[in-house]
């Protein structure tokens, strides 16, 4: 069978699904507003780890002492864990262990206690602050479509819950993008040059976009080329052909766009590799095999394992972005890196599904935070080692009450996981919920219903702008642009009395530049 050129074009944008489709390259070559660079003047970067499918934030921490501990077993007499599995932990202004991690959470447990690990209890995406009576009255907009997959992760990769209720900035109008992506819309002007500030690797595409940086999308693996099959004549032929588009002149419409996205690609994919490879070599020998050893799985159990090699390339990319052009790096001074796992979404059988996933996340997240300490330790980048901020997301929680297929259905709040060398640790952020669902849903103002799904405590935005305000979100205007419903939110908080954390922009888990 032949092709024409043209359709071979066609056919071979799709083995692009980590460089990008074609009409969705991004255009590296836009221009973004200066940022000024404040802080900390070495390098910094934030990893979000996006955990599909809606993760059971009930399981992950669970409080111990002895009624609200009652109260969760009562709700969940399968799913549940005794309290001797629970790993215990003790939040700075709490009683010594009164609460638990989930059992597959031993070395996370103890970056907690090391003030390394934080859990944001009760975070989801929200319109304005609600409260039990705004959500039975309806005098509060709700997110779209609550409890929906595709809308929450949306919801979460956006940081806009509700799109008809928010006035977008003049360059938003007509614009899908997440936070990410506007994040680094106002950070460009902290970088060099014009490599991406955000580099995908998994998880939502859409908290990646913006309106005028784009993403860099790579496959989980760190490849970042033509997918090769095992048909040496179709690799040739693809080869011959993407060399004939590259060196295409013309003004014909569709081969001339094709020749650009590939030159483009081409181009960041051959300055990714070359600064991956020159600032590995430059780390001292002894961290390099130290490294990769913190990243082999244990040999039993990590089969289909793949968290773990998507944080260690997200690692040789930061190396590469932290490393000075003069060492052959990218010189960059604030990265953003997105990684995803999925199999969250636990209706049937969860405690064998979750128990698996949250040792992967347990071993992967851990790997990354040890290999920055040694990255720190090497004395490679003098006394401005990179910083690197963990943090995860998820669709929603799930029900603290337990369905008849021993396994949970989606929810809204969720308990989420901070890790860093500079995450005030050791603590609990925001409001932990009432698990008392014996009176049913209109005697526990957390809950919406019977089934015990949380009103959130703390809005996406704020978890978000703490975040971006760490890599160097300044001014009001820069934080209005990326989180265009925050104000509002912040506002009407203020205006009712609401709580203190309701009323902040930032949650506190960061610690402040000295």
């Amino acid at each position: 069978m032949t092709f024409s050129r043209r359709k071979f074009l066609q056919g071979a944008s799709t083995s692009l699904g980590f460089l990008a489709a074609a009409a969705t390259m991004p255009r590296w070559l836009g221009e973004a507003n200066a940022a000024t660079l404040t802080g900390y003047a070495g390098y910094r970067a934030t990893v979000c780890v996006f955990l599909l499918g809606g993760n059971d934030g009930n399981n992950v921490i669970v409080p111990l002492t002895s009624t609200p501990f009652a109260q969760y077993r009562a709700a969940r007499p399968n799913v549940g864990f005794d309290q001797a599995s629970l790993l215990p932990i003790n939040p700075v202004g709490l009683a010594a262990g009164s609460y638990g991690l989930h059992p597959s959470l031993t070395r996370l447990q103890a970056l907690f206690e090391q003030e390394r690990a934080a859990v944001v209890c009760n975070v989801g995406p929200q319109v304005l602050p609600m409260l039990k009576a705004d959500y039975t009255s309806g005098t509060v907009a709700r997110p779209d479509n609550l409890f929906s997959h595709s809308d929450q992760q949306d919801a979460w990769a956006s940081g806009i819950a509700n799109p008809s209720t928010v006035t977008l900035p003049l360059a938003l109008i007509g614009k899908v993008t997440g936070w990410a992506g506007r994040t680094a819309d106002k950070l460009h002007g902290l970088n060099p040059g014009e490599y991406p500030e955000v580099v995908s690797f998994g998880g939502k595409s859409l908290f990646a976009a913006g309106a005028v940086r784009q993403p860099m999308m790579v496959s989980s693996s760190g490849s970042l080329a033509f997918r090769q099959t095992s048909d040496a004549n179709f690799n040739a032929l693809q080869n011959a052909a993407l060399s004939q588009v590259m060196g295409i002149t013309n003004d014909v419409t569709l081969e001339a766009s094709y020749g650009g996205v590939f030159t483009t690609a081409q181009t960041f994919a051959t300055a990714r590799t070359a600064a991956r490879d020159a600032a590995w070599a430059a780390l001292p020998q002894a961290t390099r095999d130290a490294i990769d050893a913190l990243f082999v799985p244990p040999a039993t159990g990590s089969s289909g394992w793949s968290l773990h090699t998507q944080l260690y390339q997200v690692l040789r990319d930061l190396i590469a972005g932290a490393t000075a052009t003069t060492g052959g790096g990218l010189g960059v001074r604030r990265q953003v890196f997105s990684v995803g796992l999925g199999g969250f979404d636990t209706h049937v059988g969860q405690r064998a599904t979750q128990d698996s996933l949250l040792a992967q996340v347990d071993f992967a997240l851990a790997a990354f935070h040890q290999s920055m300490d040694l990255l720190r330790a090497s004395g490679a980048f003098g006394t401005t080692p990179p910083q690197a901020t963990l943090f995860t997301m998820s669709d929603f929680g799930r029900t603290l009450a337990e369905n008849s297929d021993r396994g949970t259905d989606h929810a809204w709040g969720n308990h989420c996981i901070v890790l860093g060398d500079r995450v005030q640790g050791r603590r609990l952020y925001g409001t932990f919920p009432s698990l008392d669902l014996a009176g049913g849903a209109a005697n526990n103002p957390d809950t919406v219903d019977s089934k015990g799904r949380w009103i959130p405590s703390l809005t996406v935005d704020q978890y978000a702008y703490s975040l971006a305000s760490w890599l160097g979100l300044n001014t009001a205007a820069e934080r209005d642009y990326v989180f265009p419903n925050i104000a509002g939110y912040v506002a009407s908080a203020t205006a009712r009395g609401l709580s203190a954390s309701t009323r902040s922009y930032r949650i506190g888990f960061l610690l402040p530049d000295a």
